[in-house]
């Protein structure tokens, strides 16, 4: 995404807006001042913040009340009621309709960033860990913030992978949100909670931390992304400010410093946004007129915000529960591994409630946050100890640890489980261990490395040996290499792309891609066992040094100068006959941060989209222009030869005709190889392209031509 201007045109006649103008416009600031300050009385939230919220709410007059004789208005009772399932205290107010954002912290596209619990994640790609926000006596209050302030390059980045991600998400969806939202507005309000943004930018050569307010979706993401396009916004605006043209601003007045070129502070943009989108909605030349009618259904949403909780140090945590809940039961589906992470996350979750875990062995467990103190230094060990961890978790040997995990994912009575259960939890084990590693696999790698019965019968993964012990056990034993490669093994394979997962698809099944159980079942054959442990032992010492691992030999060797990939795999170790299933306005006076935003850098993605839409332009438009042009001037010569009775080239010097049919010539040669390069990077990356063309202008620019 770019952060640019974004008006959503439309026709006035492409639906049916509403007949009175539904734009409120802003509210008078002494009142939105006043509900900001009751809000501060009633949750604790800082001025900073409770600015910001108030800033986005209509008519928060009807929202304070004050007894007789005193000068300090309250909330209204009712207003912020409890959620008996989380404790949580909810605040229900109508804002305007582009109040609230999507987040990159939604279940739906968490797998999408790198865990800061794999081996070297991409900065840009890792989600900075949350923690809950205090007051400057270190208070918990109820908000969010990062433990860091986030660079804006970085938070850029993040946003648009986001952005990407959910429209992947939102494709699953069988009907268009945003034409849906206006045209019949938005019935189901979405669950936000502040998020105190802290930006690191450079100003003036220096470092500084710049503070923006955002309300984040815990609950609907894209419902609040769809909403701020049908107003013509998005969420890296809103970060990182709005483009000052479009807020219709009154000029300074003499004195006055000049408006900056975008504008974050939510207590200036929020009401001039409101009053310019009520003047646009009736005015047919006004710039934003188009996405005034295309929002008129979402003019005013009513927006749930979180502004409390029964524990004040856990609500980064507690506050994504409702998200949880909902995204292990949709009503929308989304990718297998998002679903089985976010069913981990939230046994984590319980663990950590119930004193099982400290935060920070949580955080790292869940993918979150880097290892915490007393975790090995080396990839390998520190890798190892969190797949034991969390396998021990997921099949817990107490019985009252597997009831508590049994209740978290809505499973019946243990002699009532089945292959389902089994499935799920392999699922979930196996996405919260792909996160530690380099390269992720589809979940579904294990499914049925156990039997349907294993929870049934109370089998547990809590007493999983050190891997190197496992696996020199495993030269020796049949079933410890079966337990290694359930555990371990195939996660180490699908790493390197040795194997990966192919449930059922057709397609996939004719390119010859097989289960992990078949991987598994072939390197337990006897004759192949011990290239079977080699190959393992490989694998770990390519983990080690972070390079690919090596081809072995019948007898487990390594071969100098190979490499282990899936073709050699699938030869080594052929597929074997399948087995029978086991079945499975105005900021004056506020308290916000009124710093003008710098703009960040581009991140990867957009500067990847800027290329795409210059090629898009050059390769439609430009490129057919030039080619008309030479051919309404080759028209021109014909012409003009017919009436000088000659071929339009026939007294050409001869230099100059040579030049033509050579240039002609070297345009077809580049087209050539052009379209071979386009169908290349179809499919992955392609070779930078030679031009002759290229060639042949710099030859006449240095008068060699």
């Amino acid at each position: 995404m770019t952060i640019t201007e974004s008006v959503t045109p439309a026709a006035d006649d492409e639906f049916d807006a509403p007949l009175t103008n539904p734009f409120p416009g802003a509210d008078k600031f002494t009142w939105t001042l006043a509900f900001s300050e009751a809000l501060g009385l009633e949750t604790g939230l800082p001025p900073l913040i409770t600015d910001a919220i108030a800033a986005f709410v209509v008519r928060p007059k009807n929202y304070l009340t004050r007894q007789r004789g005193q000068q300090t208005y309250r909330m209204r009772p009712g207003l912020i009621v409890p959620d008996l399932s989380t404790g949580l205290r909810v605040l229900t107010v109508r804002t305007h309709g582009f109040a609230g954002t999507p987040t990159e912290y939604n279940e739906r596209v968490r797998s999408t960033f790198d865990s800061p619990a794999q081996p070297d994640p991409d900065p840009e790609r890792t989600l900075p860990m949350l923690v809950t926000g205090d007051s400057a006596d270190g208070t918990p209050l109820p908000y969010l913030t990062t433990a860091q302030p986030v660079p804006a390059g970085t938070l850029n980045s993040l946003l648009g992978i986001m952005d990407t991600a959910l429209d992947k998400a939102d494709s699953d969806r069988p009907y268009d949100l945003s034409d849906n939202l206006r045209t019949f507005g938005q019935n189901t309000s979405t669950l936000h909670v502040p998020l105190l943004r802290s930006v690191a930018e450079v100003r003036d050569g220096r470092p500084a931390t710049r503070q923006i307010l955002d309300l984040v979706a815990i609950t609907g993401s894209n419902r609040s992304r769809a909403r701020l396009k049908l107003h013509g916004l998005t969420a890296e605006q809103i970060c990182f400010g709005i483009p000052t043209g479009r807020l219709f601003l009154p000029d300074p007045k003499p004195g006055e410093p000049a408006h900056s070129s975008h504008i974050a502070d939510p207590s200036t943009w929020v009401p001039a946004y409101a009053n310019a989108l009520r003047d646009a909605y009736e005015a047919p030349g006004h710039l934003l007129h188009g996405t005034a009618r295309a929002a008129a259904m979402i003019a005013t949403v009513q927006l749930k915000i979180i502004v409390g909780t029964d524990n004040l140090g856990e609500l980064h945590n507690t506050v994504f529960d409702p998200n949880r809940t909902d995204h292990r039961h949709p009503p929308l589906d989304y990718p297998i591994a998002e679903k089985s992470s976010a069913d981990m996350r939230a046994v984590l979750r319980d663990a950590t409630t119930r004193g099982r875990f400290t935060e920070a062995w949580r955080a790292w467990l869940a993918g979150e946050a880097p290892a915490p103190e007393g975790v090995p230094d080396t990839i390998l060990e520190a890798r190892d100890l969190r797949d034991r961890t969390l396998w021990a978790l997921a099949f817990p040997e107490d019985r009252e640890h597997d009831r508590e995990v049994a209740q978290v994912l809505g499973e019946p009575r243990r002699s009532s489980t089945g292959a389902q259960h089994v499935a799920l939890r392999l699922r979930m084990v196996s996405a919260a261990i792909a996160l530690g590693y380099r390269n992720r696999w589809n979940p579904r790698l294990i499914d049925g490395v156990f039997g349907y019965r294993f929870i049934m019968d109370g089998h547990h993964q809590a007493k999983i040996p050190h891997w190197a012990d496992a696996l020199a056990a495993a030269a020796h034993s049949t079933e410890d290499l079966r337990q290694f490669l359930n555990t371990r093994g195939l996660h180490w394979l699908a790493e390197h792309d040795l194997i990966e997962a192919d449930r059922g698809s057709a397609d996939a099944q004719k390119a010859g891609r097989r289960s992990g159980v078949n991987a598994r079942n072939a390197m337990l054959a006897e004759s192949r066992a011990a290239q079977a442990v080699g190959l393992l032992w490989e694998i770990a010492r390519a983990n080690q040094h972070g390079s690919p691992p090596r081809q072995v030999d019948a007898e487990g060797a390594p071969i100098e100068g190979s490499r282990a990939d899936q073709t050699w795999f699938n030869r080594v170790f052929p597929k074997v006959a399948k087995a029978k299933s086991t079945g499975i306005g105005s900021g004056k006076g506020s308290r916000t941060d009124s710093t003008p935003p710098n703009q960040p850098p581009p991140s990867k993605q957009q500067v990847l989209v800027g290329a795409q839409n210059v090629l898009v332009h050059q390769a439609t438009s430009a490129m057919p222009s030039a080619v008309l042009n030479l051919i309404r001037a080759v028209r021109q010569t014909v012409d003009a030869g017919l009436a000088a009775g000659e071929g339009g080239l026939q007294n050409m010097p001869p230099d100059s005709v040579s030049a033509v049919f050579k240039a002609v010539s070297l345009v077809q040669q580049d087209l050539r190889n052009l379209q071979s390069t386009l169908l290349d990077m179809q499919h992955g990356p392609a070779a930078v392209v030679a031009s002759e063309v290229e060639r042949f202008l710099n030859e006449a620019a240095e008068g060699t031509w």
